[in-house]
């Protein structure tokens, strides 16, 4: 009931004040559930409906503004809905997705170009908007993920292997038309939107965006599967956060040698600059290794993965000892073999006979790695995957690892043993211990070389007596420590040792193997010594190089009588291995 005014008036047609406010109530609701004006709102930064009130900032220093209508959401003023989340430099995003999940996400021009949209839209006016249709601002995008773990099939493939769970997919639009990238928006002949699934656990991608970019990552719709997907993606306006080196351009892993349990694999030379060793060998060893037992498969579909690898790989070590079976792997840098250059090396132990692996090496980021100078995080902090090298333990028993000899120190191969004699440590320093007592038989014959002359009185003027010793040494410990190969199998360069001995466990080779290895050389060992303190039982030895001999011929006086086997004589084929390419 409305009182009574206090004056009586005469009545007019002027509206009274109460059903004007009601009827701008009525219309601004009608105009904010109108699904076109929202629409409008959106797209048009000149819309007159503004609604923003005054905050004071807490150090008065200066104004701002924030929305206070619960109509108009967060997307309208130009930012990303809570339920699509924003990726940002360098920043990576780690998280489960269910098969048949998709998980969508958006990197806004604020991102790209440390602006908001609205901002760009506002000023684009006269002069200004002129140029920016002329030349639209770009940024370089790289982006980047790995999967981390994959749901378990309940299906078996045709030979009773349980099946692996198809990758992911990875989808990009660059159009506000298509907000959540997906199978059913897809479009191959749409040159704004790209579907990239990713390969052994990895994707990247490069993108040149000039305004917002939308991301999903998509896990294939996959029945009788126990588990989830998990994966962590990046961008960065750097370099890949995650990168995978297919070509292996900055490090390479080489297998040096194996036996039945254990394989000595090393990095190519860390720098071609002999001036930085010194500086290198102080560092910590640069790389990571992940070794996948092939027949376990558990690295299947996960190769290029860093976080992959490091979920599920049988074997993991770094220098910081936090990896996996850590204690099996010993790494280090050396500058062992040609060159003196310096590398990093990896005794691995505890591998199963017969077995076939992949050897993985993995480069994360240090002290020293570049950093984002607004953030503070870690340029390319995903790490660097290098492709696999493979690898195969033999079979045979009596072929035993040895490295870090003393005097042979660029001896590291699998060499003759036996295991109810010696550990690989003692055999190693039983070898070593000879060859140092047979180069002491060298140095006397060398003291009567006058080494220390005048040039003009020395045995050459392009050699020295140096050369000559480095060079001995280096033939003596490649025939006084042969290297050994797996009896029934071995390269064509290999030469049957011992074959009618018996091995250390007491069985013998089988007589139709035997047959027609009746040759003297087949049945002992280059030395008699490796077999009266040894005794390795039937073995190969891959032959040294004929290089390795000549270098002696060349570097030391002729007067010590050192000659090398001569092709075309029994002896050569026997003793020495002609130079070969492969």
């Amino acid at each position: 009931m409305i009182p009574n005014s206090p004056t009586s008036r005469p009545s007019t047609s002027r509206p009274s004040t109460s059903i004007i406010t009601y009827l701008s109530v009525l219309a601004l609701s009608l105009m904010l559930c109108a699904p076109g004006n929202t629409e409008a709102t959106l797209s048009s930064p000149n819309s007159v409906f503004d609604f923003e009130t005054l905050i004071e900032r807490s150090d008065t220093s200066e104004l701002i503004y924030e929305p206070e209508f619960a109509a108009f959401d967060r997307s309208i003023v130009g930012r990303a809905p809570p339920e699509q989340p924003l990726l940002t430099n360098n920043g990576p995003d780690s998280r489960p997705i269910i098969p048949g999940g998709t998980v969508c996400y958006i990197v806004d021009k604020k991102t790209l170009f440390g602006k908001d949209k609205r901002d760009d839209d506002h000023k684009t006016t006269g002069e200004t908007a002129h140029q920016n249709t002329r030349r639209a601002e770009t940024k370089t995008v790289y982006v980047s993920a790995n999967t981390c773990s994959r749901p378990t099939l309940k299906t078996k493939d045709k030979s009773g292997n349980t099946e692996l769970a198809p990758q992911l997919s990875l989808y990009t639009s660059t159009t506000n038309k298509i907000k959540c990238p997906t199978a059913g928006n897809y479009n191959k002949s749409n040159p704004n939107t790209a579907r990239i699934p990713f390969d052994e656990g990895a994707v990247m991608l490069t993108m040149n965006a000039t305004d917002d970019i939308y991301i999903s990552v998509v896990a294939p719709n996959i029945s009788k599967a126990d588990g989830e997907y998990k994966y962590q993606i990046a961008i960065s306006f750097d370099e890949y956060y995650h990168n995978y080196d297919a070509k292996n351009g900055t490090a390479q892993l080489l297998l040096m040698d194996f036996d039945s349990t254990s394989a000595l694999l090393f990095t190519s030379d860390l720098t071609q600059d002999s001036d930085e060793t010194q500086q290198i060998m102080k560092r910590p060893p640069p790389y990571q290794i992940f070794i996948g037992d092939d027949k376990l498969r558990s690295i299947d579909g996960l190769r290029h993965s860093t976080c992959g690898l490091a979920d599920h790989a049988e074997i993991w070590a770094n220098d910081k000892k936090t990896g996996r079976n850590n204690d099996l792997v010993t790494t280090g840098l050396t500058t062992r073999g040609q060159g003196g250059l310096p590398k990093q090396q990896f005794l691995v132990a505890g591998l199963n006979h017969s077995t076939t692996y992949s050897g993985i090496l993995v480069k994360m980021p240090d002290s020293d790695s570049k950093r984002d100078t607004k953030s503070g995080r870690t340029i390319g902090g995903g790490g660097t995957v290098y492709k696999a090298t493979t690898f195969e333990t033999s079979s045979s028993t009596n072929c035993k690892m040895v490295t870090n000899l003393d005097f042979c120190n660029e001896t590291q191969y699998a060499v003759p043993g036996n295991d109810k004699k010696f550990n690989n440590t003692a055999l190693a320093k039983h070898y070593d211990d000879y060859a140092r007592k047979m180069y002491a038989n060298f140095e006397r014959v060398m003291m009567q070389v006058p080494c220390e002359a005048p040039p003009e009185s020395r045995y050459s003027l392009a050699r020295d007596c140096d050369e000559c010793r480095e060079a001995y040494k280096r033939w003596l410990c490649t025939v006084t420590i042969p290297r050994c190969e797996d009896v029934m199998g071995g390269s064509r360069y290999s030469v049957v040792r011992d074959a009618f001995q018996a091995f250390p466990n007491g069985t013998t080779l089988p007589d139709n193997f035997r047959k027609g290895l009746k040759a003297a050389a087949n049945n002992s060992s280059r030395n008699a010594w490796i077999d009266e303190t040894v005794k390795p039982g039937p073995y190969k030895e891959l032959l040294p190089c004929e290089d390795v001999c000549y270098e002696v011929v060349q570097a030391c006086p002729a007067a010590i009588g050192f000659t090398c086997p001569q092709p075309g004589f029994p002896s050569f084929s026997k003793a020495i291995l002609n130079n070969i390419n492969d």
